[in-house]
This record gives structure tokens, sequence and C-alpha cells, in this order.
């Protein structure tokens, strides 16, 4: 709230970083919004950099595709697989099968299941901002944006999603269902142009009333998870084009696909992920933990002493399990190639398996030199 935010001062309680998880799960829903079709994004670098977790099914047209040859049919395309994760096992593309120029060294090379995406895949890519939705399309999602939304659920989350909602103008037709008649009336009161219906987002009758056959998305944000995954399931039979809810329970991820629910948002993750940011070592701007802790995102500041900088990257033998998706430097998104070289200062986008996170610490470490 606000109204503390002063008290957190370091003249009144030396408390260095403040986390709200609801607030954190408010904008990961929000992001959600923006990039229909994915089924997660986190941004990087201020926002020029989003790595997109997306699903492949049978209309994708990139299937059994190499992925060293996306480089050649999308040269113009500032985006990168980083991870792939395939019978709920997460693993990384070696670099040699993503970047031709990296493959002068290897002769008589076999393509084999970890080099091409499959039917089933749940992929992550790294990409330029302003690259995502056109990736998305070449993936085989071209979901429009949502422009109907209802929000089961009008604590502090869902009243802070739809006040953002209203703030950015988007035109984007928002409804709240909230159980308590008290918070249902609080919730309206704070809101103008969100429509508040006071009763239980699992009576057919209710979701009827507030047009679920019209809705592109609906999103699920109570306290109660089994509430939250059987109302997406009521609100998909009846119509919903793509629903999304939050889940505390982190045994109930794997079941969502087979529910029909198109995304699931996991507060303790995203806590996590904002904890381990500021327990990491080395100059780490950013991270986000991945599919329940198998592999972690980092951008982290390329420092002159690292080992990464002034070598082309086809001579730095990054180990397996660890690939860099992205570099910023003055602003500008590069994608690495083999003969890329990582500058001091640069910011580095690196998706890594959880066993090799040591590794990547140890790259951006500040070292005595540095001083």
């Amino acid at each position: 709230k606000p109204t503390w935010q002063d008290l957190f001062a370091r003249d009144h309680m030396p408390i260095d970083v403040i986390i709200s998880p609801e607030l954190e799960v408010g904008r990961n829903v929000l992001r959600r919004l923006n990039v229909p079709g994915a089924f997660e994004i986190i941004d990087f670098a201020d926002g020029q950099v989003q790595v997109v977790g997306v699903s492949i099914e049978e209309d994708c047209p990139i299937i059994d595709t190499p992925l060293y040859q996306l480089t050649d049919l999308f040269p113009d395309l500032k985006t990168t697989v980083v991870g792939i994760v395939r019978n709920n096992t997460l693993f990384v593309p070696n670099s040699k099968d993503l970047f031709p120029d990296l493959k002068t060294t290897v002769v008589g090379i076999v393509p084999n299941s970890k080099d091409h995406m499959m039917v089933g895949d749940a992929v992550y890519f790294s990409s330029a901002k302003k690259d995502v939705q056109r990736t998305l399309s070449i993936f085989g999602h071209q979901e429009k944006e949502a422009s109907r939304v209802i929000l089961v659920g009008g604590g502090n989350i869902g009243l802070y999603v739809a006040k953002e909602l209203e703030k950015s103008q988007s035109g984007v037709r928002v409804k709240v269902i909230e159980r308590d008649r008290k918070r249902a009336v609080f919730a309206a009161d704070q809101l103008k142009k969100t429509i508040v219906l006071n009763g239980d987002g699992l009576n057919p009758e209710l979701l009827k009333e507030a047009g679920i056959k019209n809705t592109d998305t609906i999103i699920t944000l109570t306290n109660d998870d089994q509430a939250n995954i059987l109302t997406c399931v009521l609100a998909k039979r009846e119509g919903a084009e793509r629903a999304l809810s939050l889940i505390n329970n982190q045994t109930y991820g794997p079941l969502m696909q087979s529910l029909g629910i198109d995304a699931f948002l996991n507060p303790r993750a995203t806590t996590v992920s904002h904890v381990l940011r500021h327990v990491r070592r080395g100059r780490i701007r950013g991270l986000q933990s991945v599919h329940d802790g198998a592999a972690e995102v980092i951008e982290a500041e390329a420092l002159e002493t690292s080992p990464l900088v002034g070598r082309p990257l086809k001579d730095v033998d990054l180990p397996n399990g660890i690939l860099i998706g992205a570099v910023v430097r003055d602003k500008e998104v590069i994608v690495p190639r083999g003969h890329t070289e990582i500058a001091k200062g640069d910011r580095v986008i690196i998706f890594a398996q959880s066993d090799m996170v040591r590794k990547v610490e140890q790259m951006f470490r500040v070292s005595l030199e540095f001083f």
C-alpha cells in the first residue's frame, strides 16, 4: 500500500528491498494479456528483451525444422530458442545446434531429437520486444489481444489488474466477479469503468450474465486453488476463448493442460525469482526461475574481468546447459552468433539449467582485478 512506503525508508526501518507477491503477480497478469498465446512472459533489460514460453501445437509451421535453420529462414528476426520442455523434462539446446557459424568446427552433424521442436513441446525463446508478436505467429500462435476480460476475484490482485487496465485506456472491457458482498461494493467504488458482479464464479448462470460466451480471457484470482481451476474449466465449457488460473499449490501445475486451461500463475515462483535476483552472486540485474526451478533466466552485466568479454562466442565454449539468448548494448538488442563478442557493460540474457547457475555466477563475478 502506498500509504506505508515511507515507513521502509532508510531513516525509519533499514529494509533494503520490499517484495509484494500480489503486485508481482498482477504485473504478470498484465503481461499475459498483452501477449496472448504465451504461457509465460518475462521482461529483461528494461523491457527491451522478453523471454516467452509457448506451446508447440500441430499447426506450428516450423515443426521438425532444425533449430540452426531458423537463422537462415528468418535472418532479420532477433529471436533465439533457449529452452525446450519435452515430456516434462527441460533441456537447453546446444549452441552448435542454433548458430551455423559455430558448426564449422563440427564435421558430419547428425540431426537428433534435441535440435528441433516437436508437437507437445513447451518452448522458451528470447526475443527483442518488437519481434515477439512476429515470432509467436511463426510458432503458430496468432491469437488476438483480449478486448473482453472477466476477472474472478476482487481481492488485491484482481483490483490492481482492473485498475491498471482502466489506466491503460486500451479499450479492454473488464468485468469483476467477487463472492464477498462487502468486498464487491469496495471494488465497485474503486473502479470507474469496470462492472463488478457480486456472486460465485462457479455459478454458470452468473457466468452467462457476465457474457462468458463473448469473453476473450477469463482470469481466476481467488485464494482457493480448486475454485480457480474449476471456474476456468467451467468458463471454457461455456465458451470463453482463453483461461488463466492462479494456483498456489504447484502440484496442480501438470494438470492444467489436460483440463484445457491455457496458462497458470504461481505466486511462489514469482516471489522466489524476485528473491534470487538479490542473492545471486555477480552483477545480476534480473532473474526469473522457470519450469518449477528447473532453469533460470538471468540478466547479467558483463564486467571487463568476465571470461566472456573480448572473445568471439565460438571460442568461449559454453558448457551444455547454458545458452546466451540476447545481448543488449546501448539500447540495441543483438542476437548472439558465433562471431559475436561481448563488451564491457553489455547486458547479457542467459538461459541456464539449475545445475549450471553457479557457472553463470562465476562468469559475471566481481574479481579483485576489477578494483
